[in-house]
């Protein structure tokens, strides 16, 4: 089967690595797998590398946005590029790229079109209202709950990654309950060398006797990272043994940082930035953190879960069918510092505790989260779009 894979972002984040994941699993399964991006990112190099071949749209940036005519040829550079690749589907990934396939295909039969939907649109505008502010928060609901509504009568299929971002479409935007299925993410496995844990743990100045809390993910606003700090500073005030790592980048990377030069957390949080090397990280650490304001599902908590990591998250999206509370990690609730600061002491404080968490997360990852689990419910999906398609 031939598939032509769209994404609008192709930098460090959980969306672009799943599709990235997901083109490797289908062309190891024998199907040929083409990336449209709207976005020229370093992650074109690794979906190239992989033998994946990559088309970088030029035009469909936020000129695309302002102005109309530019957005109209746009859609006719992407309507070019599909007829040109001449897939058997057309999977998209996130609201700009299902819009531009969505206007691309307006007029015009072409092939079928599956729609990956990664999280809430109401939660992620509700997560980013820090950064947005309330009336751009407002208008970014509207919008992209109207693109979904429009790729829903235009896409096949609509994939969900988890439960609750399936039971959005269907509640608030009234999507047929037949045109949306949930196909979870996968990641590999990946094999961490003792080595590569004593070596981290000395790095970030954690001894035989100290605890290491690691965050991981985008240093930004909606991810928790207000409540990061604060539940770290809670932490450190009773806890002397805890140390803190956050790894990744983002808008709120030196207010962290300058939060880190004064005060409770210096010396006891350090903000590694982008690091190649994170899932080592995560395993290294005694605990996951992931005070997240608004989630899909979290590729970090699929790592920790891989590397057999207690984790301690906010109870919001598709967080609870990776943190099961009281089993492989537990919940708390969104934006609450105070109770995220004692969940965190809690398993510190019980090593049992957090290695039979780890212990059932390393299983419940081999369960549902795997990559193959995951090329099969895709492959499920494109098989019977195919089908449907051809009569």
């Amino acid at each position: 089967m031939k598939i032509l894979q769209v994404v609008a972002n192709t930098r460090y984040g959980g969306m672009p690595f799943h599709v990235l994941t997901l083109s490797k699993g289908l062309k190891e399964r024998g199907h040929e797998v083409g990336l449209l991006s709207l976005d020229e990112g370093p992650l074109l190099d690794e979906f190239a590398g992989a033998g994946i071949p990559v088309t970088y749209m030029p035009l469909l940036g936020r000129r695309a946005r302002r102005d109309p005519v530019t957005l109209f040829r746009s859609a006719g550079m992407v309507r070019k590029t599909i007829r040109g690749n001449n897939p058997d589907i057309v999977h998209t990934h996130g609201p700009r790229a299902h819009f531009f396939v969505d206007m691309a295909q307006l007029f015009q039969n072409g092939p079928a079109v599956v729609s990956s939907v990664h999280g809430s649109f109401s939660q992620f505008v509700s997560g980013n209202r820090g950064e947005y502010g309330c009336a751009a928060s407002a208008l970014k609901k509207i919008q992209y709950g109207g693109i979904d509504k429009l790729t829903a009568r235009r896409s096949a299929m609509m994939i969900a990654v988890c439960e609750a971002t399936r039971k959005e479409l269907i509640q608030a935007l009234k999507i047929a309950p037949d045109k949306v299925r949930v196909v979870r993410n996968g990641i590999e496995e990946r094999r961490v060398e003792p080595q590569a844990v004593e070596a981290l743990r000395q790095e970030f100045g954690c001894g035989d006797d100290e605890k290491l809390v690691a965050y991981v993910g985008r240093i930004a606003y909606h991810k928790g990272t207000g409540l990061l700090a604060e539940a770290a500073e809670i932490v450190a005030a009773g806890m002397p043994e805890a140390r803190f790592v956050a790894v990744g980048e983002g808008p709120m990377v030196e207010e962290l940082r300058l939060r880190t030069a004064a005060g409770p957390l210096t010396g006891r949080l350090i903000v590694a930035g982008r690091r190649s090397d994170a899932v080592d990280i995560i395993a290294a650490a005694d605990l996951l953190i992931l005070p997240s304001l608004s989630e899909g599902l979290p590729l970090t908590l699929l790592e920790a879960a891989m590397t057999g990591t207690a984790m301690v998250a906010s109870d919001t999206g598709g967080i609870p069918e990776v943190v099961i509370d009281g089993e492989t990690g537990l919940l708390v609730p969104v934006g609450d510092s105070r109770r995220l600061a004692g969940a965190i002491e809690r398993l510190l404080a019980d090593d049992q505790k957090r290695k039979s968490m780890g212990v059932a997360a390393r299983r419940l990852w081999e369960r549902r989260f795997t990559v193959p689990r995951m090329i099969d419910g895709m492959e499920e999906i494109y098989s019977k779009v195919a089908v449907s398609a051809a009569r």
